[in-house]
């Protein structure tokens, strides 16, 4: 079993493209301290795990930073994303804001949109990138301890790929079982990479992912 599949860092390759930086890969996250005490130990760290997938799949909305390193050896990309149920994605990266909506992205450059298709499903890796129904029972998940993210008491939970993949899945989870930060680590032709993605504004009312000017009606019907 895959964690993910690798259409997500092809993806996200591209649209991050233009902000590179050489840079190391980033600091281990500080452990929870007396100001900030731990999320409470899960009894069963898999369904810790499965149960923080499903409960992020049911978000209305959140903003994720998005960082790839090794998209190319040495370099580090950044990007922001905003996400609005039930399928509207607002990027924003060097080429400038893209927008998703549905399995259409909306490509914008050089003061041109282009509407290039997307296999259905796509961004469900977005959502949650370990599917809700996926098994863990052949798969190692370790309860990694206490951490602190931006404030936020969390568990870190590592989940390791199958032997020899060199996969590696993390959720930092919040004690009210919603991940607020997620790191996979894994190889892409041969090339090590690490995608990391911490989560902030969860269900919150004001934010908004407006259609793009140009945007054909037929796509936006019942989207509005």
């Amino acid at each position: 079993m895959r964690l993910l599949p690798c259409f997500s860092l092809v993806l996200a390759a591209a649209l991050l493209v233009g902000c590179e930086h050489p840079t190391p890969p980033p600091a281990s996250v500080p452990l929870a301290d007396a100001a900030h005490p731990a999320a409470t130990p899960a009894a069963d760290p898999a369904s810790a795990v499965l149960e923080a997938s499903r409960r992020f799949a049911s978000l209305r909305s959140f903003h994720a930073e998005m960082t790839l390193h090794g998209a190319q050896a040495g370099q580090v990309n950044r990007s922001g994303m905003d996400f609005v149920a039930p399928d509207r994605y607002r990027l924003d990266t060097p080429a400038g804001v893209q927008t998703i909506i549905g399995d259409t992205f909306f490509l914008q450059a050089e003061g041109r949109m282009q509407q290039v298709p997307l296999p259905a499903g796509t961004l469900e890796q977005w959502r949650s990138p370990l599917p809700s129904e996926a098994s863990l029972q052949d798969l190692r998940v370790d309860d990694r301890g206490p951490a602190d993210i931006d404030g936020t008491a969390t568990r870190v939970y590592r989940i390791d790929g199958p032997a020899g993949s060199g996969e590696t899945l993390q959720y930092w989870i919040g004690g009210d079982g919603l991940p607020r930060q997620i790191q996979r680590d894994g190889f892409n032709k041969q090339q090590p990479y690490r995608i990391t993605l911490r989560y902030s504004r969860l269900n919150d009312p004001t934010l908004q992912v407006p259609p793009p000017g140009d945007a054909a009606p037929s796509v936006l019907n019942g989207d509005l």
